[in-house]
């Protein structure tokens, strides 16, 4: 009787605790596949922004090229394709997601161009735009025309050297749309940046998080394979102090290490205590071979011959 009515009791118990915890760890679940997607969106776009930058070192860092480069390489991201037709389908949302994406080239800066300007090569190439060289860097520090520029990145404009003026640095930004999201873990990552970081100083990565796309930042940094020209580069002030780059001069010298003569290493000497004086070396031995010379060195009984044994030896054989 106990049983059953214990068993009629325990009804239901399993039901209450799937509704209970079955949402929870559907959600959990969820956000898992999210951030899966998320590392496979990231990977994506590490691609296309290398592709980007490795298209701007032969093309001038022109934007153009660098943005027509990273589209292309997200085609793939958008569908792909084995047929034309596909890939033109592909491409032409990888297109449509232009306003999303934000290029931008870090380096070489406005202060680049200020420091490394070649006004001989840009002549040259018929460009009214300024010019940084690109060969023999690795023998140079300022332009060939420019012998006198200020190379020193401690104190110039730009804060770098001339092979550092020939690094293509892009930090590209990109917002997934909602249509690559996992329902419910999508919205909820977006709404929680949102309320995490609600003064967020950056409009753009705002808006992209306001619209519901989840924003990822990737950079890349490649050598130039082509003279950099200028194309609306960012100002981006050396490490002075508040953008003016200033000599903070030698560093200051701390009080060091004591230094004491070759004869006193161990700093023993005070100006009241003297320095002791080195005792003398003892004189080396002349050589000798106890061997032969029996007052040499006196060998222990145990190597020592017994007495006559030169005598005692065999007499060798003669041959017949």
């Amino acid at each position: 009787m106990k049983h059953c009515i214990a068993t009629a009791r325990s009804r239901g118990a399993t039901l209450v605790e799937f509704v209970i915890v079955g949402p929870l760890v559907l959600f959990i679940v969820l956000v898992l596949m999210q951030y899966a997607l998320l590392f496979h969106a990231r990977g994506q776009l590490n691609y296309a922004t290398f592709e980007a930058a490795r298209a701007g070192t032969v093309a001038n860092a022109r934007p153009a090229a660098i943005r027509a480069a990273f589209d292309r390489a997200m085609t793939g991201y958008h569908g792909g394709g084995t047929t034309t037709a596909e890939l033109a389908i592909s491409r032409t949302r990888a297109l449509a997601e232009a306003p999303f994406t934000r290029i931008e080239i870090l380096s070489p800066t406005r202060e680049s161009f200020d420091d490394f300007h070649s006004p001989a090569l840009a002549a040259r190439l018929g460009l009214s735009a300024r010019v940084i060289p690109n060969t023999n860097i690795a023998h140079l520090d300022c332009p060939v025309d420019r012998p006198g520029c200020n190379r020193d990145p401690a104190t110039n404009a730009s804060g770098q050297t001339l092979q550092d003026a020939n690094l293509l640095k892009l930090r590209i930004t990109y917002g997934i749309p909602a249509r690559k999201q996992i329902p419910l873990a999508g919205p909820f990552m977006a709404r929680a940046l949102a309320v995490l970081n609600p003064a967020d100083d950056d409009p753009f990565r705002a808006a992209l998080i306001a619209g519901g796309r989840i924003p990822v930042i990737t950079h890349t940094v490649m050598r130039m394979q082509s003279p950099a020209i200028e194309a609306g580069n960012p100002s981006v002030p050396g490490p002075g102090n508040a953008g003016t780059p200033t000599d903070p001069g030698p560093t200051p010298e701390g009080t060091g290490l004591p230094r004491c003569p070759a004869t006193d290493p161990a700093c023993t000497a005070t100006p009241d205590v003297p320095a002791p004086e080195p005792s003398p070396e003892p004189e080396p031995t002349p050589g000798c071979n106890p061997l032969i010379e029996p007052g040499c060195k006196p060998l222990p009984p145990a190597c020592q011959a017994p007495p006559g044994w030169l005598d005692s030896r065999p007499a060798p054989k003669q041959a017949p």
